[in-house]
């Protein structure tokens, strides 16, 4: 229905006639206004550092998304070899171009903490959540052997731990991938794949603590 909108210290205070001065009046005549759209599934994780603005979603009204879906986000990473093995998954499942990934993304942390804080120093338009990503904790703990192997229980104990850490640090929750469609550089299944229905069931208990 047609009508005022009226907002004070950033809280819509009344919808109706709006007849008293404003600050500010912007004409939105002819247009839909309504909240912002949450996008619960994106992959935006590499691109927000070059594009803060996240384009295009925020052109479509989302002012809100969660990032690191299906097991893949850029942390934690433990040495340089992680990070390539990462950005080159990356180029495979999301279609990203490796040299985006190169020269737009600083790679410069370590931790899951260390990446939100590089994010909150570039900046962004909209509000940005991320899941830790399977891959990521697996390739961390078990390098080469993350593809075409199941995690020891010890591994598997090191990969709760450093999910514990990360969500501590900011991580929202716990994303795995298991779809047949998900394989990595070289043409394997992404490490992800290779998890015991055990070792995933273990991730997601410490999401529920």
């Amino acid at each position: 229905f047609r009508a005022d909108i009226g907002i004070r210290d950033g809280r819509i205070v009344t919808i109706a006639e709006v007849t008293e001065d404003a600050a500010e009046t912007v004409d939105a005549g002819g247009l839909v206004v309504c909240p912002g759209f949450v996008d619960p599934h994106t992959h935006y994780d590499a691109q927000l550092f070059w594009d803060p603005r996240a384009t295009p979603s925020n052109y479509f009204g989302v002012t809100s998304m969660i990032a690191g879906n299906c097991g893949f986000t850029l942390a934690p990473l433990g040495d340089d070899a992680d990070g390539e093995y990462l950005k080159r998954m990356m180029v495979k499942v999301e279609g990203m171009a490796l040299e985006a990934l190169e020269q737009g993304v600083p790679w410069n942390w370590k931790s899951f903490g260390e990446y939100l804080d590089r994010v909150d120093e570039n900046g962004t338009a909209i509000n940005v959540g991320f899941l830790v990503g399977h891959c990521a904790l697996r390739r961390v703990v078990m390098k080469d052997d993350s593809v075409g192997n199941e995690a020891t229980p010890a591994q598997v104990a090191e990969m709760r731990q450093m999910l514990k850490e990360s969500i501590e640090a900011g991580g929202l929750g716990f994303s795995t991938g298991r779809s047949f469609t998900h394989n990595d550089w070289d043409g394997n299944p992404v490490p992800s794949r290779w998890a015991a229905e055990e070792e995933v069931l273990e991730l997601c208990r410490e999401t529920s603590l």
